[in-house]
């Protein structure tokens, strides 16, 4: 969990710089640690090559270094695979300065709504945003659906700033108390990346 903010809640963390080995070993076996936990019976990949023969939905996808993806996770349809490429895309810009990150199955159990990953051995919930403000506020509320104490991490792919993308999500989260849990930005194509503790926003 070295992605995390300092005790001192007013502050955030940004982490651009590449992890040394050992933080990313660490990340790597918090991650190996929970999905032998919490998902005992499925296999994850770090290539899908054996799998591209008769696949037209693997087309183009590639599973960078440091990200591992649930085998139930291999597309059937084009709607799987542009969710996939655009996760995994999130996936890269945090693997690229260290972090383990795990694209989990997507369908977990009755009435439950899965997250997207863990990452450093904690669920997330992933959100790209192509829109204006109104889009993040509102697709960080949504995010939060999934449970008060829900890790969100938001790939910004618009000109939104950090400083409203930050004040946006401030807006909920002075609304709704109970949240809780951990939040990633990431702006322009992953050149910035900020961690933040829910009440660090507030």
């Amino acid at each position: 969990m070295l992605f995390l903010p300092t005790q001192d809640h007013k502050t955030n963390f940004q982490k651009t710089n590449i992890m040394t080995s050992d933080e990313q070993l660490a990340n790597e076996a918090a991650n190996e640690a929970y999905i032998k936990l919490h998902y005992k019976c499925e296999i994850f990949l770090s290539t899908i090559e054996q799998y591209r023969f008769n696949n037209r939905y693997l087309r183009g996808l590639i599973i960078p270094k440091g990200v591992k993806i649930a085998e139930s996770r291999i597309p059937r349809s084009y709607d799987q695979q542009e969710i996939l490429r655009k996760e995994l895309r999130q996936a890269e810009i945090l693997a690229k300065i260290g972090n383990s990150v795990f694209l989990i199955p997507e369908n977990t159990g009755y009435k439950i709504r899965p997250k997207d990953a863990v990452i450093n051995g904690q669920l997330f919930e992933f959100r790209n945003i192509t829109g204006n403000e109104k889009t993040l506020e509102w697709q960080f509320r949504d995010a939060k659906k999934k449970g008060s104490d829900t890790n969100v991490y938001i790939n910004v792919d618009s000109n939104i700033n950090r400083h409203e993308a930050q004040r946006r999500i401030g807006n909920v989260l002075r609304r709704h108390l109970e949240y809780t849990g951990k939040i990633i930005l990431s702006f322009n194509n992953g050149d910035n990346v900020f961690f933040f503790d829910t009440d660090s926003l507030r």
